[in-house]
């Protein structure tokens, strides 16, 4: 038995290196588990089969793009900047609708309108930089459109920013800010991701209503109380106004500029734009066929 013990042993050895060879090969072929980590969520690349996160962790939230600036015009020059006005962002029936009809653009034709833009060399600007440029306070656009939106429809979020996002447009949106929340409107959320991605956020009033037949109180209230509460909400400045129905009055343009904001537009379809409180805008409507959108816009920049 003694004589045979050492052979047992030579052979339990011999096998124990086969079994550790034959794990280190296959710890050298199988895929590498590198750990890392995105937005608090951990995951592990290289596998064939990465494990799914909690489902109690957060999706990580894509940053939108920066938005793209306007090349300036030579010092001392103001080239004029058409104002576009627009309301919703939808697809409306005529016959069943007119008003609203009217008051619309459906998605298809300001992706058209913005593409046509882009193609001819056109840019965006905001109002409190077109503001900035009236005073002398900041560059003024070489050759651009200002993009605005009334009153805080719900598809100023769904439809429009996506459409603006894409080719790289900023706009003014004028918010009525007893109407946020509201059925067809956008909430406080809508509203502050529209300034995350760039855009300007303006005072369109509280309730909406014909200012110029307001008491002196009241009328404060509506322009100046306004912006301040939207400016509460999303944690920056309200400077631009724009009068509800574009109605205004000597004493309308003296609280506008009373309550510190830089400009205010109205529904003038066209003017000088030699005063920032009564800046004349240009309405895109329903039926205004691309062409006719280029007409218009080339007729002030060609």
């Amino acid at each position: 038995m003694k004589r045979f013990l050492p052979v047992m042993l030579g052979v339990i050895l011999a096998a124990a290196l086969v079994l550790i060879s034959q794990r280190e090969t296959e710890r050298r072929l199988a895929p590498i588990w590198a750990i890392s980590s995105f937005d608090g969520v951990r995951f592990i690349a290289g596998a064939r089969e990465p494990p799914s996160p909690p489902v109690s962790m957060p999706l990580p939230t894509l940053m939108p793009p920066a938005p793209r600036g306007f090349t300036p015009a030579p010092p001392g020059e103001r080239p004029y900047v058409p104002i576009l006005m627009y309301h919703y962002v939808r697809s409306v029936d005529r016959a069943a609708d007119p008003l609203g009809f009217s008051l619309s653009v459906t998605p298809e034709h300001l992706d058209a309108q913005l593409g046509w833009l882009t193609a001819a060399g056109y840019e965006s600007v905001r109002m409190d930089a077109l503001a900035a440029c009236m005073r002398g306070e900041g560059p003024c656009p070489l050759r651009a459109v200002a993009l605005t939106f009334d009153d805080g429809y719900a598809d100023a979020f769904t439809t429009a920013l996506p459409i603006l996002q894409r080719h790289g447009f900023v706009a003014t949106f004028y918010i009525v800010s007893g109407f946020v929340g509201q059925p067809g409107y956008m909430g406080w959320e809508e509203i502050r991701a529209l300034r995350d991605a760039g855009m300007e956020i303006g005072a369109h009033s509280i309730s909406h209503p014909d200012l110029t037949g307001l008491g002196l109180q009241e009328l404060r209230a509506q322009v100046g109380q306004s912006g301040a509460l939207i400016a509460a909400e999303i944690g920056q400045p309200v400077v631009s106004f724009c009068y509800p129905g574009g109605r205004f009055s000597d004493t309308v343009v003296a609280v506008t500029r009373e309550a510190g904001y830089t400009s205010a537009t109205t529904t003038i379809q066209d003017g000088p734009q030699s005063d920032p409180f009564t800046l004349p805008r240009l309405r895109i409507s329903g039926d205004l066929t691309l062409e006719g959108f280029q007409w218009m816009v080339a007729a002030y920049l060609p």
